[in-house]
């Protein structure tokens, strides 16, 4: 997947204005919730998709660039959570 420098820009302002909302988070599918609602349908695409019998999710090399990006903006590592740590975490009861 080869992203546009004028996409890969626009996914990286929206990451900077989710910042600027909440910068103490750090469970990756949370934010990356956050940013894929400011963007439009067409750069969602270089997002991954979760698994659909495990409901799990995986990251792509694009993911990866941008918790590091969120790393060097915050100081902080977002962290891929199971879906039980995840319902756990936001006390979702099954």
């Amino acid at each position: 997947m080869v992203i546009s420098t004028l996409d890969r820009q626009r996914i990286f302002e929206e990451v900077q204005l989710v910042i600027s909302f909440d910068s103490e988070c750090d469970d990756w599918v949370t934010i990356k919730k956050e940013i894929m609602k400011g963007l439009h349908p067409r750069l969602r695409r270089n997002f991954s998709t979760r698994n659909p019998k495990t409901k799990e999710q995986s990251l792509n090399n694009f993911e990866k660039d941008i918790i590091t990006y969120y790393k060097g903006l915050t100081g902080i590592t977002l962290k891929l959570r199971s879906l039980d740590e995840r319902r756990e975490m936001f006390g979702v009861l099954r």
